[in-house]
């Protein structure tokens, strides 16, 4: 293959996905804007009277964003609406503060999550349940970190009257702050826009053509339980994809539309959490087995290898120039459109080639961990196979914790220690292999934590409390490693197995740290014990006071010699 050849195919790889980019965005429109005169029409004229809507919120741990998500869909006006939050088991203040907005509006409920059932997802069960307390025929799905602008209500409701469809969806704007936001977001508009075709899809009723985005959908509440809703995908991470499957199935009609104006969402805040967010549902979406060598050939050929032509061209003055400037061109003109259409940031069009690296390695890094039987972990709870032996209790181990990130997470106690819980947990260690962390009423955990700073001092704590309780008590450490950039764990995990044969659990998601609140720069170490309730915590260096504190603890609970032991300060 001659070198003009190969540019020639970089050129069709390139110019089909900026053609069909282009092209798509006549499809993908904003829904129809409504003034106040519209609006009060349609309270006045019967014929004209917006269709009530539920807005169904799933919270889980959301104290951060559910207050102004809450603000949001109440200062919407001019349609009938009720807004139902659902509490899936929170340990935060998430139920308290939707409670106390309802006080103060009666648009406004709080409901609590059933038990998990075996074989759900987690956002899938809450959806389900939050249909069945709709009372309205739309029933609109929004993320519990999602901002709908004040008109976004009656333009949904004025939308599915008008299209006639039975489920729609549209990407909200992106907030994005982080480096990772910036470089891998976008691509959710490019991968949508680029390698759908929108017309086709809309005339289409076939599942292949199906797309939406999970975190904002409207659908027709007898469409929706016709389609058998939530509950056909039940064990899906990824209902963007899964629920516009299941109505198309159904023989329902599905939509999108541009949501860019309509709501907006910040979806991570960290760069790790961008990494394995995008990662966690991957193999449902372009990782899947069918998919990701087609789709790897398309964006390597298409987006990236045009650059790498030019360079090559450029500096041995080849006569394929022309032809790999112009694949570059196609390359960038969806990406700077972007940058004006979704109010995306044009650091990332300029870096989209390397976004699209990146995004390939978090896709096949998922579809790895998912052939090696490894599962997604999402808000504290594991999705996918776990080894039988891994849902038995474990005997003490010695874990030395190394912190190696790039920030600090640890935030100081704010409440005291026996408000705090802490859910039954599944993380690995440097080895990837899976531990299972269930606080049963009979068993006692002492759990270790620290940052960079404090990781120091775990060592000695572990060496004091093992030879006194040795088995009797489950002593374990973590090493909150939340903030390592996706690129970097690997490295962090092949440093820690060099050095260390002892496991270490990792969280990589922040599991553990997230409702444990810690003291910086010092080990945090908390006694846990059934329902995991924190008992007694102390944050500091292994000396003669804090382990005798920690002492007390153990035996005051029964679990150890009820005569108290004098330690030794450590040196």
């Amino acid at each position: 293959m001659t070198f003009e050849t190969l540019c020639l195919i970089a050129l069709g790889l390139a110019a089909v996905p900026c053609v069909l980019f282009l092209v798509n965005l006549l499809v993908y429109r904003p829904t129809e804007r409504f003034d106040g005169g519209v609006s009060a029409q349609s309270q006045t004229d019967p014929g004209s009277r917006l269709t009530p809507l539920s807005v169904l919120i799933p919270a889980r741990n959301e104290a951060e964003n559910i207050r102004a998500t809450l603000e949001a869909v109440l200062a919407n006006r001019g349609v009938d609406f009720e807004a139902v939050v659902l509490d899936d088991h929170s340990t935060d203040t998430t139920a308290s503060i939707v409670a106390e907005m309802a006080k103060r509006d009666p648009r406004l409920r709080l409901e609590s999550a059933p038990a998990l059932p075996p074989g759900w997802c987690g956002k899938q069960h809450a959806c389900y349940v939050l249909a069945g307390l709709a009372r309205h025929s739309l029933m609109v799905f929004v993320d519990a970190d999602v901002r709908l602008q004040p008109g976004a209500l009656i333009r949904l409701s004025k939308f599915m009257a008008k299209s006639k469809a039975d489920l729609a969806s549209g990407v909200p704007r992106q907030e994005m702050i982080t480096f990772s936001e910036r470089l891998l977001l976008p691509l959710i508009h490019f991968v949508l826009l680029a390698f759908l075709p929108m017309h086709w899809a809309r005339r289409s009723r076939s599942a292949a053509f199906a797309a939406g985005c999970g975190q904002l959908f409207i659908a027709r509440k007898d469409a929706y339980f016709k389609a058998g809703g939530h509950a056909v995908i039940r064990d899906s991470l990824h209902d963007g994809i899964k629920l516009p499957r299941a109505f198309r199935k159904a023989g329902c009609r599905t939509e999108l539309f541009d949501a860019t104006d309509l709501a907006s969402c910040r979806m991570y805040r960290t760069n790790s959490e961008v990494w394995r967010g995008l990662g966690k549902n991957a193999t449902e979406g372009l990782a899947a087995p069918g998919t990701i060598g087609p789709m790897t050939l398309l964006l390597l050929g298409g987006q990236v290898l045009p650059l790498v032509l030019v360079g090559i061209a450029a500096a041995s003055g080849r006569s394929g120039l022309a032809i790999a400037l112009l694949a570059l061109v196609c390359v960038f003109i969806p990406r700077l459109v972007a940058v004006y259409r979704f109010h995306q940031p044009l650091g990332s069009a300029l870096l989209h080639p390397l976004g699209v690296l990146a995004l390939l390695q978090i896709q096949w890094a998922a579809l790895f961990r998912s052939l090696r039987g490894r599962p997604s972990q999402w808000k504290g709870r594991a999705y996918g196979p776990i080894r039988p032996e891994l849902a038995r209790g474990h005997s003490s181990t010695v874990l030395l914790a190394l912190f190696v990130a790039m920030s600090t997470l640890a935030t100081s106690a704010a409440e005291s220690p026996a408000a705090q819980t802490l859910p039954n947990f599944v993380l690995p260690d440097q080895f990837e292999h899976q531990h299972a962390c269930e606080f049963a009423a009979d068993t006692l955990t002492v759990l270790i934590v620290a940052d960079r700073k404090g990781s120091e001092q775990i060592r000695d704590w572990v060496k004091a409390l093992k030879p006194h309780y040795g088995d009797r008590v489950r002593i374990e450490g973590v090493a909150d490693v939340s903030s390592v950039p996706g690129p970097l764990q690997s490295l962090v995990r092949r440093r820690m197995k060099d050095k260390f044969t002892h496991p270490v659990m990792l969280d990589w998601q922040g599991t553990v740290t997230h409702h444990l609140r810690l003291t910086k720069g010092v080990a945090n170490v908390f006694l846990i014990g059934g329902s995991g309730r924190v008992l007694k915590s102390v944050a500091g260096p292994a000396d003669a006071s804090n382990l005798q504190t920690m002492s007390d603890a153990i035996n005051g609970r029964g679990k150890a010699s009820s005569t108290k032991s004098k330690f030794r300060a450590s040196g």
